[in-house]
């Protein structure tokens, strides 16, 4: 087990910026970093076992995805980003002119693009909008419609923070016989996860964010009865059941869901995104939540003795590793985020606020230098 001292420890960044920025993007830490140019000098020297070696470590990260999820391996899918493993999923059914999608009108574009783009086909892509930055089941159980076939939501909105009820989203989506898609790049990495338990069909997640991974890193969970409705919509070698049988052309798709896999894969990425989830699975992921959460109550509480606030008030159950606040004077929030990132501050300015999101290395001691830069630049 690696406690969060252990963990801090692999990070440069610290004492270097005071770095909250996870919901856009993570430092890499020097493990992962190593890992990496471990493999750059397999390929400097012409090592002729490096895609072997490639290999072997993507399958050991299609286990560690797969047990960040609570997922077999063979559910598990590698993809480059979330977006793609969207795309997976929007352009793989057999949709029908008047079939009917429902989203959140605030979600990261990721989510809603590929769904867009089905509307060339008659697709009716309905936004729900949530004044209040509650998107739960009651918002959409009073939009669904007989042609409603798919509901995809954020686990975690990189807007607001609000964490969604999953399980209580996807009874209601098979109680109607509705699809219920997740793109959880908010919440792998940091909040625990288990899509059986919760009844999802099909997750989407990329790497750079929680699960401090490469960009070019990510995955895609689909169930395998899902999977056997989804036509592969682009077809590479890679895909097959022997990939490697390179003159045999009339070979089957592999059963499992590696089958959406193309061709050349990005080895360098796959190898950090290895290192980087074996070490969050060394420190638990319920560990991790619990200190991120202890981190942004302490800055909740905090910013009570500063012209700040926090812009959502939700409850235990709705909260996540993200906290979005403001300047009482909201024209001020974007001098704040520029004075701050000029002191080596990293964070977010995003929907008329400033985004934190901390992660397992940030430590009271960082928080309390916010708060007092907070209180110097207000």
């Amino acid at each position: 087990m690696i406690t969060q001292e252990q963990f801090r420890a692999y990070f440069d960044v610290t004492g270097q910026r005071l770095y909250f920025n996870h919901a856009a993007y993570s430092p890499l830490s020097r493990p992962v970093v190593h890992a990496m140019n471990e493999y750059f000098e397999h390929r400097q020297m012409g090592n002729p076992a490096t895609w072997g070696i490639a290999e072997g470590h993507m399958e050991g990260l299609r286990r560690n995805y797969g047990e960040l999820v609570g997922a077999p391996a063979e559910r598990i899918a590698h993809m480059a980003n979330t977006v793609l493993g969207v795309n997976v999923l929007a352009n793989g059914l057999d949709w029908k002119p008047g079939d009917h999608i429902l989203l959140y009108a605030d979600e990261f574009p990721s989510n809603v693009m590929p769904f867009l783009n089905l509307k060339s086909q008659g697709v009716e892509v309905e936004l729900l909008d949530a004044p209040d930055g509650r998107v739960t089941a009651e918002l959409f159980e009073s939009a669904i419609k007989p042609q409603t076939r798919l509901i995809s939501v954020s686990s975690v909105q990189y807007l607001t923070g609000y964490r969604a009820d999953l399980k209580a989203l996807s009874d209601l989506c098979h109680s109607k016989n509705i699809l219920f898609s997740v793109d959880a790049i908010q919440s792998i990495g940091v909040i625990p996860a288990d899509v059986v338990d919760l009844g999802i069909d099909f997750m989407a997640v990329g790497g750079h964010k929680w699960m401090m991974s490469p960009l070019g890193s990510g995955f895609l969970y689909v169930t395998e009865e899902l999977q056997s409705r989804l036509k592969s919509a682009y077809r590479g070698y890679m895909g097959h059941v022997t990939p490697m049988d390179f003159g045999n052309f009339e070979q089957e798709l592999s059963p499992d869901a590696r089958r959406f896999e193309l061709g050349a894969f990005n080895a360098p990425s796959i190898v950090g995104a290895e290192k980087a989830t074996e070490l969050l699975l060394a420190s638990g992921v319920e560990s991790i939540y619990s200190h991120v959460r202890k981190l942004i109550d302490q800055f909740v509480w905090g910013l009570n003795e500063l012209p700040f606030k926090p812009v959502y008030d939700f409850t235990d159950a709705e909260v996540s590793g993200i906290c979005l606040f403001t300047h009482e004077d909201s024209e001020k929030n974007q001098a704040v985020f520029d004075q701050l990132t000029a002191q080596k501050v990293n964070l977010s300015l995003r929907g008329g606020g400033l985004r934190i999101a901390p992660h397992y290395y940030n430590s009271q001691e960082e928080v309390e230098q916010l708060l007092s830069l907070l209180e110097q630049v207000s």
